[in-house]
């Protein structure tokens, strides 16, 4: 008899599947007329057929066709009777089922027990544990979880996985991980409840379930991993748990499009782009969030996808990325929006950090006060129920009363340990933000000090540039007036010197002009030979290859032997004259180069004198230990306002003079290198008078 009834129940569960089928691929996509037509054509089959293999499939159709309305309730519980009368054993599992998703959906808690217990009775009397026995045992967890009793949620769900371990029964396990997780994730243990969900999944792909319901257990199990991965776990894994929920949609729209099945994929789309949104947004990446709400916003308004937790998660989701872009008064007039259908911590804490960060601290005082008031009501709202779960107990078992009493005291010690460690912990916090921002402020200042002594040292490069700019000019200009200066210098003596050498071979001329001719080309040699080994001198000086040779020398032999050199250049009508001092002096120096400063000096009286007087002189200056050598002339003289050009390069004060201008600067170069200092007398005006003075030893 028990074959029979067997036999008899399989096939009305074929028949009733197959039926159900039937009837949801005729109603995919119909119109609000179609579904009034089709439930009048169901009604005249009720009435007209008392079968119970015709009217339970019927029944079924009917109550989806009013899903979630009191109507449906009406034709499941028909239904219920239906297959109890023929004692249908899948069809009563498949009415129970539906009838718990009613009053689960409802939160209507007397209800879903009532029922469940139902469905425990018909296990019990056939010896069975059917997966819907799982699902009754997972919405009573969940209800418990949703009323906010963490407590009683987590030892049900505790119960539901020591039952299903026991019997190795895999779906039990996948219903208990799922209510395990959302437990921990209730209690933002986020970690934990990434773990559970991810065992769920992996018991989803061995349980034994039609391939619709495997698919929707995939899509709920990932939204609610990766809702908590977005919020605790490291990019890479974020980024694959969303991806696998991707995944999930996509699959689940294939098997929907494949088997004729309804599902809101809307609906998980715009859950999947929220998560993007807020997940690029933890990582700083407010572009990348921005495209996530563009393509999240495209299922705004469409009612078949839309209800209050996604519509919420979405405004949250955009009030995090205005507040990542810095438009806190947007981030604020969305996060209001969420309150107006729910208000939870996290937001709050959300709104409060927003209007800190404006500076308004008194509203955000305020949300702190709540924030404390909610959390302290949720405290009292546990304690309380850990009060009356102990006063129970103490009913129930009088003996244990001192130990109910002993645990009463633990959690209150315990909970003013955790208020002192929240303390702590975040005046430990404050205390680092101060020490961050003190440091901040360091650096700041410090990074400050840096630029401005970048800025310092910027400006003096500048004004090394524009110095060393100067310098490449005059430079250049030297060089030009160089080669100008030389030009005219070498072809000046090198034209007379071709010039007389020609008339000198001219046989027409006689002895007399050939004497006066060579006369000529001998001093433009001479001339010309004095300019190149002026030139040679000035640059030797510069590069440091001119050899000095010290010794002893007695002054006045130089000096006799410097008037010689030039006696024969000496203008008629001009007296050349030495003066030299009572003391014998003798001197330690170069008397070469002592010679070449007089002989230059003496040289350029002769240029600019042409009467009067040219008179070498020198005189032991004791106190100062040296001697004032003098070379003094009546010539033009030299304007105040010219004497300290005479001594740069290439300067000269009668470009009709013979020299190079470079005579003066080469004397200053010696005297450097002698130890002494060469200048102009600026008080003398009845023509040019130069000073050099040289170190001097005094004879012990």
């Amino acid at each position: 008899m028990k074959d029979k009834n067997g036999y008899r129940n399989k096939s009305l569960l074929a028949i009733l599947f197959l039926c159900g089928l039937l009837l949801l691929s005729l109603s995919v996509g119909a119109s609000d007329d179609q579904v009034a037509h089709e439930t009048d054509s169901m009604r005249s089959v009720l009435s007209q057929s008392t079968d119970a293999r015709v009217i339970i499939p019927v029944l079924l159709r009917l109550a989806d066709l009013n899903e979630q309305k009191e109507e449906s309730v009406v034709w499941l519980e028909r239904c219920y009777r239906e297959a109890v009368r023929i004692d249908s054993v899948p069809a009563i599992y498949v009415t129970l089922m539906k009838l718990l998703q009613y009053y689960y959906n409802e939160n209507n808690r007397d209800s879903l027990l009532y029922w469940g217990t139902k469905i425990d009775s018909v296990s019990k009397q056939h010896n069975e544990y059917p997966d819907v026995l799982f699902d009754f045992k997972s919405y009573s967890c969940q209800t418990l979880l949703w009323a906010r009793d963490y407590e009683m949620a987590l030892n049900e769900a505790k119960n539901e996985y020591r039952l299903a371990s026991e019997l190795k029964h895999s779906y039990g396990l996948l219903r208990c991980t799922e209510s395990l997780g959302l437990i921990y994730q209730a209690i933002r243990r986020d970690s934990d409840a990434i773990v559970a969900f991810q065992e769920g999944l992996d018991l989803n792909e061995k349980v034994n379930c039609p391939e619709m319901v495997k698919a929707e257990t995939k899509v709920r199990l990932s939204s609610y991993q990766s809702e908590c991965a977005i919020r605790v776990s490291p990019s890479e894994q974020t980024e694959e748990i969303l991806a696998h929920y991707k995944k999930a949609i996509e699959e689940i729209a294939e098997v929907s499009e494949r088997t004729g099945a309804v599902y809101k994929i809307g609906r998980d789309y715009w859950l999947l782009y929220c998560f993007y949104a807020d997940f690029y947004i933890r990582e700083h990446q407010p572009d990348k969030a921005k495209r996530a709400l563009s393509e999240a916003a495209k299922y705004v308004g469409n009612n078949l996808t839309e209800d209050d937790y996604v519509l919420n998660t979405y405004l949250a989701a955009q009030a995090h990325y205005y507040k990542e872009i810095g438009d806190l008064p947007m981030a604020i007039k969305l996060i209001d929006k969420v309150f107006e259908t729910e208000c939870i911590i996290a937001d709050l804490q959300f709104k409060a950090d927003i209007l800190q960060e404006e500076g308004k601290l008194k509203e955000a005082l305020v949300l702190y006060d709540k924030l404390y008031g909610m959390v302290s009501e949720r405290n009292k709202e546990t304690f309380f129920r850990q009060i009356n779960q102990l006063r129970t107990l103490h009913e129930l078992n009088g003996q244990e009363e001192q130990k109910h009493e002993m645990k009463v005291n633990n959690d209150r010690m315990e909970q003013k340990q955790h208020l002192l460690l929240f303390f702590t912990v975040v005046a430990f916090l404050l205390l680092i933000l101060i020490y961050i921002l003190f440091r901040y402020y360091q650096r700041a200042r410090r990074l400050k000090n840096e630029l401005l002594v970048e800025k310092q040292n910027l400006l003096e490069s500048q004004n090394n540039l524009k110095c060393e700019k100067v310098k490449a000019e005059e430079a250049s200009r030297m060089k030009s007036a160089f080669v100008a200066n030389m030009s005219h210098e070498i072809r000046t003596p090198l034209n007379a010197i071709v010039g007389f050498s020609g008339l000198l071979v001219d046989e027409s001329s006689d002895p007399e002009e050939r004497g006066e001719y060579a006369s000529v080309v001998h001093n433009n040699t001479e001339q010309l030979l004095n300019l190149v080994n002026d030139v040679l001198d000035l640059s030797r000086m510069e590069t440091g290859d001119l050899n000095f040779k010290f010794g002893d020398y007695s002054l006045q032999e130089c000096c006799q032997s410097a008037l010689d050199s030039i006696r024969h250049r000496v203008p008629e009508g001009v007296k050349l004259t030495f003066t030299p001092d009572t003391v014998p002096v003798i001197l330690h120096t170069d008397t070469l180069r002592l010679q070449q400063i007089l002989t230059n000096l003496l040289t350029n009286s002769t240029k600019f004198t042409s009467e009067g007087e040219i008179n070498l002189s020198y005189k032991v200056d004791k106190e100062g230990k040296q001697v004032r050598i003098a070379v003094t002339d009546t010539g033009c003289g030299i304007p105040k306002e010219k004497q300290a050009a005479v001594f740069r390069r290439f300067e000269k004060l009668d470009d009709y003079k013979a020299g190079a201008g470079l005579g003066l600067s080469i004397c200053t170069l010696i005297a450097d290198r002698l130890g002494g200092v060469l200048s102009i007398d600026p008080d003398y005006e009845e023509g040019a008078r130069f000073i050099f003075t040289h170190p001097y030893d005094m004879p012990s």
